[in-house]
C-alpha cells in the first residue's frame, strides 16, 4: 500500500493545502481540506518522492485507512503519474500503448523464466529465459502477453557486492492503432481480467499499469480505482488455476478473440456484467446471489432466443392493425364493454398485454430446462441430492420418481427466486438455505459453461474445466465420466 501526504492543489487554483492519497491495488482513496468540489474535478500534489494529478468524481464515504482528520472524502476515478507536465484538464488521451501486470499469470503460465547455470569455473550465474510473446489478439488492438526483465543492478535497497536478483515476469501489453482515451483502456483491462479470471479462477488485480501517451518520451503510471477482482470471496485454500497455458496454448488466441467480441457485444453487457459483480471481493447475501444467477439464466434465454425482439414486433404490429379498418370493427365492440374509448393508449394497451402473452408462453422453469439440456444436465443431475436435503433425517419420505424428482427442483429454483425477488408472502416450495447454498454453486457451473461456449470452445471442453474448479468440485462430480479422473483430464 502506498501513502501519500503533502500538499496538493485544485487544478487551475494557486492555493494548496493537506490532502492524502491512499493506493492499495486497484482501491483508492484521497482526502483532501478542500471542500466542497464539483462532480469532476482534478488535484495536483504529492509527498517530496512523486507528484500525482488525480482525477475525482463527486464525494465519497471514508475508507478505512484515512490518517487525516478534517478533511473531504472524495470519490478517485484514476491517478496519473508523469515525470513531466500535466496537461490541463480532466480526461486522458492520446493512449497509444498500455502494459499491466497480473500477479496469478504467473501460476497460469507454470513456466521456467529464469533459470541457473554454471560457468567453465564452476561459478554459478543466473539469466532470463528468451520466451515468445503470446498473442492474445492480433490487431485492432493487438493484445499480447510479454516477458520483462527486471534486475536489480541500480537498485537502492540491494548490495550488489553480496547480491543480485533477476526477475522476468508476463505483463500484457494493448497497443492501438490509433491513440484513444483513458475510458477505452480501462475498458480493455476490464475485459482482459475477466477472461483471465474464468481461465485461472480467480484474479486480484491489474497493477503496474503503464501508458504510453503519444507526443511524449517518458512512460506514464495510471492507476484505476475499481475492483477488477474475481472470486477472491470463495477462494479456497487448495485452490488451483482452472486451466494452464500449456494445455490451451493452442486455442489462446481464439479463446481471447471470441471473448473480447463477445464481452462488447452490448447484447450480452448487462447479464456478463451483472455476472462478474457478483464474484467480486464484497460480500454478499445467499439470497441476493440466487436471484441475480436465475435472473443472468432468464436474460441470456431471452436474448439467444430474440423473443423480446419478436414481441416488439408483434406489439406493433398488433397496434397498427387495430386501427384498420377490419380492426375497429373487431376491436370497437370490445373497448365499449370495457367502457373504452377507441384510441391511441388503449390501443397499445390491449398490444402490449398480447405481445406479454407471448413472452409468457415458456415459463422460467421451462427456460432453466431448456438451457440446461443443453450443458449436460447439470441442474437434473443435482436435483436428487439437493431435494434430499429436505429429508436429511428421513430420505426416504422422497416419494416421487427420478423425473418428477427434477421437474421439482426446477420448480423450486423459480419459487425461490420469486419469494426473494417479490418478497412473496407464501414460503411453499422455497429451497431451504444448504439447498440453495448447493444451488448456487449449480447455477454458476452452468453460468461458467455458457461464458467458456462465447469464447468459442467445445462443450466438452468447458466441461472439462469446471470439473477442476474446486469451489464447485461437488456439484460437478456428475459431469466426470467413467474411468475420467479431474486432475488427469
Amino acid at each position: 500500500m502506498e501513502r501519500h501526504i503533502g500538499l496538493w492543489r485544485k487544478e487551475g487554483s494557486n492555493d494548496a493545502e493537506v490532502a492524502e492519497l491512499i493506493i492499495d491495488g486497484n482501491q483508492i482513496e484521497f482526502y483532501s481540506r478542500v471542500y466542497g468540489e464539483g462532480p469532476r474535478c482534478a488535484f495536483i500534489g504529492g509527498d517530496n518522492d512523486k507528484t500525482y494529478k488525480v482525477f475525482t468524481n463527486g464525494s465519497s464515504k471514508y475508507g478505512k485507512n484515512r490518517t487525516l482528520e478534517n478533511v473531504a472524502s472524495y470519490k478517485t476515478q484514476y491517478v496519473l503519474q508523469q515525470n513531466y507536465k500535466y496537461k490541463p484538464g480532466i480526461s486522458i488521451e492520446g493512449i497509444t500503448t498500455c502494459s499491466f501486470f497480473i500477479p496469478e499469470l504467473i501460476d497460469w503460465n507454470d513456466l521456467e523464466t529464469v533459470e541457473w547455470g554454471v560457468t567453465e569455473s564452476q561459478e554459478l550465474i543466473a539469466a532470463e529465459t528468451k520466451l515468445p510473446n503470446i498473442i492474445l489478439k492480433k490487431e485492432n488492438p493487438c493484445i499480447e502477453i510479454y516477458f520483462e526483465v527486471k534486475h536489480s543492478l541500480f537498485d537502492p535497497n540491494i548490495d550488489d557486492r553480496t547480491t543480485f536478483v533477476i526477475e522476468n515476469r508476463p505483463r500484457i501489453r494493448i497497443a492501438y492503432k490509433e491513440p484513444t482515451e483513458v475510458s477505452q483502456v480501462h475498458n480493455d483491462i476490464r475485459g482482459i481480467m475477466q477472461f483471465f479470471g474464468l481461465m485461472i479462477g480467480h484474479v486480484t488485480d491489474a497493477i503496474d499499469i503503464r501508458l504510453d501517451i503519444s507526443e511524449e518520451e517518458l512512460k506514464s503510471c495510471l492507476y484505476i480505482n475499481g475492483d477488477f477482482s474475481y472470486n477472491m470471496r470463495t477462494l479456497g485454500t487448495m485452490d488451483k488455476p482452472r486451466t494452464k497455458l500449456s494445455k490451451i496454448n493452442n486455442n489462446i488466441n481464439s479463446y481471447f478473440e471470441c471473448w473480447y467480441d463477445f464481452y462488447n457485444d452490448h447484447k450480452f453487457e448487462l447479464i456478463r456484467t451483472m455476472y462478474f459483480m457478483g464474484n467480486r471481493r464484497k460480500d454478499i447475501y445467499a439470497e441476493d446471489i440466487l436471484v441475480q444467477y436465475v435472473k443472468i439464466l432468464e436474460g441470456y434465454h431471452l436474448r439467444i432466443t430474440e423473443e423480446e425482439q419478436v414481441a416488439s414486433t408483434i406489439e406493433k404490429d398488433i397496434k397498427n392493425m387495430i386501427f384498420t379498418d377490419d380492426g375497429k370493427r373487431l376491436f370497437t365492440p370490445i373497448f365499449e364493454k370495457a367502457e373504452w374509448s377507441f384510441n391511441t393508449k388503449h390501443a397499445k394497451a390491449v398490444a402490449t398485454w398480447i405481445a406479454g402473452g407471448f413472452l409468457g408462453k415458456v415459463g422460467l422453469a421451462e427456460r432453466l430446462k431448456l438451457l440446461d439440456d443443453e450443458y449436460f444436465n447439470i441442474i437434473a443431475n443435482n436435483a436428487i441430492d439437493i431435494i434430499k436435503l429436505e429429508h436429511r433425517d428421513n430420505a426416504s419420505e422422497i416419494e416421487d420418481n427420478e423425473q418428477e424428482i427434477k421437474s421439482k427442483f426446477y420448480r423450486k429454483i423459480v419459487a425461490t427466486r420469486n419469494y426473494y425477488s417479490h418478497y412473496k408472502l407464501n414460503k411453499d416450495n422455497v429451497l431451504n438455505f444448504i439447498q440453495m447454498c448447493k444451488t448456487i454453486n449449480v447455477l454458476k457451473a452452468l453460468i461458467l459453461m455458457i461464458l467458456y461456449s462465447h469464447m468459442g470452445m467445445k462443450l466438452d471442453d468447458a466441461r472439462k474445466i469446471v470439473i477442476e474448479d474446486s469451489e464447485l468440485r461437488f456439484e460437478t462430480k456428475c459431469l466426470i465420466r467413467k474411468g475420467e479422473r479431474p486432475d488427469k483430464i
